[in-house]
């Protein structure tokens, strides 16, 4: 079957994490989200992320670094001006305890003009508004979204 191409998107690290993980509790969800996707970027500071969770895992972080390599994904490397501005959003948003990865998604989103996101940390993304006050567009609605 023909996955049809949606607008770009940003992942965060639990989206990927269900995406590769076949016993993931969303995993054909954030699969189905991610695959029509016109565009997917993997923020710089989430790989790291991903690559940590995945430990155990070095079948699925190869696969994934394949995909990466070839172009399925697209690497999104925080400038310093990115990671200035995320530490900016993480101030803001004391009070969620962002931290910088997640402050970085913000940050990568309002550069490159984007709302659309897939990640399981609707807590903290569901309170965050932009810098041009608009909310993000969560292409999935985890069955059971991270609460940390």
């Amino acid at each position: 079957m023909a996955v049809s191409s949606t607008a770009a998107l940003i992942c965060d690290t639990g989206a990927l994490l269900d995406y590769l993980v076949e016993g993931a509790p969303d995993h054909r969800r954030f699969r189905y989200a991610i695959d029509r996707a016109r565009t997917r970027y993997v923020p710089g500071l989430v790989l790291a992320e991903v690559d940590y969770f995945l430990r155990g895992e070095r079948p699925a972080m190869n696969a994934f670094m394949h995909d990466l390599a070839r172009g399925a994904f697209t690497y999104a490397p925080p400038a310093l001006d990115q990671l200035s501005r995320a530490m900016e959003i993480d101030r803001r948003y004391a009070d969620l305890g962002l931290g910088l990865v997640d402050a970085s998604l913000v940050a990568l989103a309002e550069d490159l003009g984007l709302r659309r996101l897939a990640t399981r940390d609707v807590r903290h993304f569901a309170a965050v508004r932009l810098r041009d006050g608009r909310a993000f567009e969560l292409v999935v609605h985890p069955t059971a979204p991270d609460e940390s």
